[in-house]
């Protein structure tokens, strides 16, 4: 029986300087510098006449149709389907946006040409890495382990009685956040002085950090895949530099200390952020040393998977239901409606009622195409710096592909968009295989992915087209794809 063969490489993706940057309404400038360098890693995994592929790339997120366009590239590369090979983004709020920024002073051609030209760039790239890993494929063995990280993330959604209040911001603002939720909701300051309780995090995290180690057949590094659950906004809008925030400090100081190439995944964080008390590289640095210090010492205890082990991959698509919205035009005629039953709302004292008027206010304005001032509560800056920023409603993805990698019973289970917490620990609770790993951003980003008990509550993340209970059948049928693969 064939032994499993791995292959790797790396290479830089870095966009020019003057691309527009993904991750933040209220980033206003185009990119001004490069901090640090982003890049696309590939790992191709071969048993017999078996092959998978798993790209990690230091970006916020690809669309489905891009996605296909790169996974063709590889698959064709390496002589699989495109249904073979898994690409993740690590979700990095300062790297490039594929949309230019209508409110920056630079021209927004000037920005596409730019996108155009690195987008054919990262396309090229990915077909130059997949012929070095065909060429250097060694014979490899295996290890799983996993280490903790408390006190680095956090749940950034409070549940309070009128919903949620969001905890987007440093930790020194934190104490007073459902203070200034409640002032943004029009609440008389006697009924906030009752009400309002210190904004410390309750919410679930995912502390796990699970490793993935290839090593040659005498235990020489051949790469180290690692996946962790927390947002990399460590950086704010106010920054213009690229970078891939803590994951590439976490990266670079794993292939120091070790060898080999590093493959960072995200988790299930569509509502946990970093704790930080400044939104600095040296912030940042510091979350990569801490993820880096917990990796290196769980190594010491890893389990070794047998040398014969098996791949597979299964995949599943479905299309997604989605919220009806009015048009543009209705949306318009009913602000005014709206804005009257938000006053007698606040007359009568039910703060529930006004939360849910407000977010609705916000909707239907980014429907009609309203310059909409997002709360400072959404955005994470203070309210002085809050821009009115023209946010409307963008074409929803309408498909969701879900895929099962597994090596052994090692399972990526890769799902498209910004899955919350609550779910991925699901996955893995739910799964066969105690060494599931919730990979997101993954073969396309069809948004945030909420509970429906978050929808109820309302906050930031639950402004998505999906239907409430999408994340629920998300969940279903991963389980599904994960008993498929049991079966095989």
């Amino acid at each position: 029986m064939a032994i499993l063969k791995v292959g790797v490489s790396s290479e830089i993706i870095t966009p020019p300087v003057g691309i527009p940057m993904a991750g933040f309404a209220a980033r206003t400038e185009v990119s001004q510098g490069i901090h640090d360098d982003l890049y696309a890693s590939m790992l191709l995994l071969e048993k017999g006449d078996t092959r998978a592929v798993l790209v990690t790339l230091d970006l916020i997120g690809l669309k489905r149709t891009e996605m296909i366009k790169l996974r063709e590239i590889v698959g064709r590369k390496v002589g699989v389907s495109p249904s073979e090979v898994m690409i993740a983004c690590s979700h990095t709020h300062s790297g490039p946006s594929l949309k230019p920024n209508p409110i920056s002073s630079v021209p927004i051609k000037r920005q596409q040409k730019l996108i155009d030209k690195w987008l054919r760039g990262l396309r090229s790239t990915l077909g130059v890495l997949a012929e070095k890993v065909s060429e250097n494929l060694v014979e490899a063995k295996v290890k799983y382990g996993k280490g903790y990280a408390t006190g680095l993330s956090y749940n950034r959604r409070k549940s309070i009685p009128e919903g949620a209040c969001m905890l987007i911001m440093e930790t020194g603002r934190m104490r007073n956040a459902v203070r200034e939720q409640y002032k943004a909701w029009r609440m008389p300051l006697e009924l906030i002085e009752k009400r309002a309780v210190p904004g410390i995090p309750t919410g679930s995290i995912d502390p796990e950090v699970l490793i993935v180690k290839f090593e040659t057949t005498n235990g020489n590094p051949i790469a180290t895949l690692i996946n962790f659950s927390c947002h990399p906004v460590t950086l704010g809008p106010s920054n213009l530099l690229i970078s891939a925030d803590y994951p590439g400090y976490l990266r670079s100081l794993i292939e120091e200390a070790i060898g080999g190439i590093v493959l960072f995944t995200q988790g299930a964080s569509g509502d946990v952020r970093p704790f930080y008390s400044e939104r600095t590289f040296k912030e940042a640095e510091r979350i990569g040393m801490a993820l880096a210090s917990i990796v290196l010492r769980a190594m010491n205890h890893m389990e070794e998977l047998p040398l014969r082990i098996g791949i597979k991959v299964v995949n599943t698509t479905f299309e997604l239901p989605l919220r009806e919205i009015p048009s543009p035009e209705e949306a318009k005629k009913l602000i005014s409606e709206v804005e009257e039953k938000m006053k007698r709302a606040i007359e009568r004292q039910d703060f529930q009622e006004v939360r849910k008027l407000d977010e609705e206010l916000i909707m239907l304005k980014r429907i009609a195409g309203i310059p909409v001032g997002l709360p400072p509560q959404w955005l994470g800056v203070p309210s002085q710096v809050v821009k009115q920023v023209l946010e409307p409603i963008h074409e929803q993805e309408k498909i969701c592909e879900l895929q099962a990698l597994a090596i052994g019973d090692v399972i990526l289970a890769a799902i498209p968009g910004e899955l919350f917490v609550e779910l991925g620990l699901e996955i893995k609770k739910r799964s066969w295989s105690k060494r599931t790993i919730v990979v997101t951003l993954a073969n396309g980003s069809i948004g945030y992915i909420p509970t429906k008990k978050a929808y109820e509550e309302g906050g930031y993340e639950t402004r998505s087209l999906l239907k409430p209970g999408v994340g629920e059948i998300i969940v279903d049928r991963m389980i599904e794809l994960i008993e498929k693969l049991k079966r095989q």
